[in-house]
């Protein structure tokens, strides 16, 4: 089972990690934004997630944003509801309007923090995603794996999926200070090429953008091809001009709201 887990709090975090290994490979992110990179990368990849274990309060794209855009991902990659990754909606506040939003956009169930793992694991098996074995064990994939088994040989796997797709993330621990945006290119016609710092390479069209009052500037083709990234912002910005600057997580609205069209 591949699992991905999205949790700002290290603490959590490093309990869903320890708690859910020994049933699957697993990836950690702390954000919205690295969550839908993620996805992004294993639908392109051709190997999605099985279960993705979702916070709701995160930051820079909060949980149910995340959620609903994850649901719209999957439909234009034609993932039929069947087949779709399970998601477990995980939250230390007691908000019924944001878990009753959750289930709106396709959640499969809600846990409350700290996390119960005896009634998890039978959300996991009504879910279908493992089974109990006679001898108390639990089932997946075709194998065995012992509850008690801190499957060194996925740990190993883990740590090398993480590099790749949570680079901010040290040692499984901390973010670092590094920007989302590697780098980005201007075209003609008002096209970028963006590559995020996870290497996923997004192209956007800003011709719907520039009849708004926020990119109206952008109209300026010199403006716009001056384009650079200090990793945290795209810049637009030349001698005379006022600056323009979009955040990685306005830029992902962006995109999102795009492809939801």
């Amino acid at each position: 089972m591949k699992i991905l887990i999205a949790e700002d709090d290290l603490i959590s975090r490093s309990f869903l990690n320890k708690f859910l290994e020994k049933y699957g490979e697993c990836d950690l992110v702390v954000d919205g934004l690295e969550t839908l990179d993620a996805f992004l990368i294993a639908l392109k990849e051709k190997e999605p997630y099985d279960l993705i274990c979702l916070d709701i309060m995160m930051p820079k794209v909060d949980g149910v944003k995340t959620l609903k855009a994850i649901r719209d991902l999957e439909k234009q990659y034609g993932i039929t509801p069947e087949n779709r990754a399970k998601i477990i909606m995980t939250t230390a506040l007691a908000e019924a309007q944001l878990v009753r939003t959750a289930f709106d956009y396709g959640c499969e169930a809600y846990a409350a923090k700290p996390i119960d793992t005896g009634k998890f694991v039978e959300v996991l098996e009504k879910l279908g995603l493992i089974k109990e074995a006679p001898d108390g064990s639990t089932e997946q994939n075709g194998g065995i794996v012992p509850k008690n088994d801190e499957n060194p040989k996925n740990t190993t796997k883990q740590s090398m999926q993480n590099d790749r797709i949570a680079p901010r993330m040290l040692n499984g621990d901390t973010a670092s200070n590094e920007g989302y945006f590697k780098s980005v290119l201007a075209s003609s016609d008002y096209q970028l090429e963006v590559t995020m710092e996870t290497g996923t390479v997004i192209h956007f069209d800003f011709r719907p953008r520039l009849n708004t009052a926020r990119f109206g500037m952008l109209k300026d083709e010199k403006l716009f091809r001056s384009v650079q990234t200090d990793g945290d912002y795209l810049i637009f910005h030349i001698d005379g001009k006022m600056p323009v600057k979009i955040t990685a997580s306005e830029f992902m609205d962006l995109v999102l709201i795009d492809r939801r069209k």
